[in-house]
């Protein structure tokens, strides 16, 4: 069955109404009916697209009907986004400048939110991977704060002090770095970077408790461990 471009920006449309309204009923009754077919679709990307919208949509009723780890909702997001990630077509550089561009900003989004997804199953090692996918490709300052946020949990669940302080270094030029670029954030999005924000909280606290200076022998390790990799 061939799914029009307007069919798909109709799914797209009505997807991001429901999940900005928190419509999770309709929502649901949204992906049954679109998930009951196998559809061909007239370009790769409008399938890659039609796939990340329904992880997006997945992980919205997860939020909404379960916060187990095993919830079937997150399963199901975790494989559309893998699926989004393998049918986008791969950058040519012969390709036309637009093309590419497109290209690399919905693998940029949908690596981020598959990320958080297997943070949110607790596989807080697997989604750093794709959080630093998505931050190589065009700085996404939503990967940037997410990440953050699983560094600072991977700090806060360690036991030995050293591990930990990694974690917090890391958590730490994170959220500087998304400072930066707070401007492309949406408003919501800015909340904790702002005064009395998770993230600005923990910052004024690292560098109440902590010197930038004595942090420096996990770069000359990192440096020293690349350069003996290489």
């Amino acid at each position: 069955m061939l799914i029009t471009k307007n069919e798909l920006d109709e799914f797209g449309t009505l997807a991001d109404q429901f999940i900005i309204n928190s419509d999770h009923e309709s929502l649901a009754a949204l992906v049954e009916r679109f998930t009951k077919h196998d559809f061909e679709f007239p370009h790769p990307i409008y399938e890659a697209h039609y796939l990340y919208c329904l992880g997006n949509c997945y992980s919205e009723l997860y939020r909404y009907r379960s916060t187990e780890w095993y919830s079937d909702d997150l399963m199901n997001a975790i494989i559309f986004y893998r699926k989004a990630l393998h049918t986008i077509p791969k950058t040519d550089w012969k390709g036309h400048e637009k093309n590419i561009e497109a290209y690399n900003n919905l693998r940029s989004m949908v690596e981020t939110n598959l990320a958080s997804c297997l943070s949110s199953q607790g596989r807080v090692l697997c989604c750093i991977p794709h959080y630093d996918k998505a931050i190589s490709i065009d700085n996404n300052p939503v990967a940037i704060l997410a990440k953050a946020d699983n560094e600072l949990f991977l700090g806060q669940s360690l036991y030995d002090n050293g591990h930990s302080e990694y974690h917090f270094l890391m958590a730490y030029e994170l959220i500087n770095r998304g400072m930066e670029n707070i401007n492309e954030l949406y408003p919501d999005q800015r909340i904790p970077l702002e005064e009395g924000g998770r993230l600005f909280n923990f910052k004024k606290w690292f560098e109440g408790t902590f010197e930038i200076s004595s942090f420096k022998y996990f770069k000359e390790y990192n440096e020293y461990f690349k350069e003996y990799n290489e």
